[in-house]
């Protein structure tokens, strides 16, 4: 298999709540092409599901390493950070985001950070 169909297969078994096959899937479409940014930020979202956080920063890392102009690795930080209630890094990652040209949907996910941080922190 190529590493897209590990990719478009992990995300099938992901959307079947077939976490451990998925991750499987995925860390083969990795291995196969380091550089597939998409398949990293997808391995990030699934461990955070897994609560590996140290796995989803690491695979963030890795989407940023592929791609230092995507923005999407950023969002998804400042939203796991949100919820962690530290206030000062999420601030730092909504405008490490927003800095590199954001999609309108990717807008929107900051703006609901963006609301849920404290004036005065």
């Amino acid at each position: 298999m190529t590493a897209d169909e590990y990719y478009k297969l992990g995300v099938a078994l992901a959307a079947d709540n077939k976490l451990g096959d998925a991750l499987e899937a995925l860390e083969e479409c990795v291995v196969i092409d380091p550089d597939h940014a998409p398949a990293c930020k997808e391995l990030a979202r699934l461990s955070l599901m897994a609560n590996e956080v140290r796995a989803f920063s690491n695979w963030l890392h890795e989407a940023q390493r592929i791609d230092a102009g995507d923005p999407e690795p950023h969002v998804m930080l400042a939203e796991y950070l949100v919820e962690k209630r530290r206030w000062e890094e999420t601030d730092q990652e909504v405008r490490l985001a927003l800095r590199k040209d954001p999609a309108p949907s990717l807008v929107d996910r900051l703006a609901a950070v963006q609301a849920r941080i404290p004036e005065y922190f």
